[in-house]
């Protein structure tokens, strides 16, 4: 049996798990990039969040890497060790979130634990911020994003905890 839901219940899906998200509208854009939102419930969402803020810090750990050993970041010794930092602070912050993935996708007894988690990738992205403070780096934008990505993805699992 085929069942065809109509976009317009798929939409105020995505809606409502963003509605406290404190950027709705990046919330749902960032949702809906992924096409596998489309077909989602509530828990579905969620994961999408996840892995879409585990993805930007994985991504983010790469480009911080390459910062790290870069000439120019071994020439400023405060820039390196805050690089370092911030590459630390970040794979705490991908592992806090593929907990977070293991315990969504378990059950409902464990959404407590996958907020928890995701609240600390954020504290460890946060951590990285201070680190990188007053240091000239192109990771600045990109560490908000993530921060951004991971308090929508809280923000989903608040309303999916109900």
């Amino acid at each position: 049996m085929i069942s065809v839901v109509p976009r317009q219940i798929v939409a105020d899906v995505v809606e409502h798990a963003c509605q406290l998200s404190k950027d709705r509208d990046f919330c749902v854009s960032s949702l809906r990039s992924d096409p596998a939102s489309q077909h989602a419930d509530l828990r579905g969402l969620a994961s999408i969040a996840i892995k879409l803020a585990r993805k930007n810090a994985t991504d983010l750990m790469d480009q911080i890497a390459v910062l790290a050993n870069n000439e120019t970041a071994n020439a400023d010794p405060a820039a390196q060790q805050g690089l370092f930092d911030c590459s630390d602070n970040y794979l705490d912050a991908a592992e806090q979130l593929e907990n977070s993935l293991g315990a969504l996708s378990e059950n409902s007894a464990h959404d407590v634990d996958v907020g928890n988690w995701v609240k600390a990738a954020v504290a460890d992205a946060k951590l990285c911020e201070d680190a990188l403070q007053g240091l000239k780096t192109e990771v600045g934008h990109q560490n908000r994003v993530f921060i951004a990505l991971a308090k929508n993805a809280y923000a989903i699992i608040q309303v999916l905890n109900g």
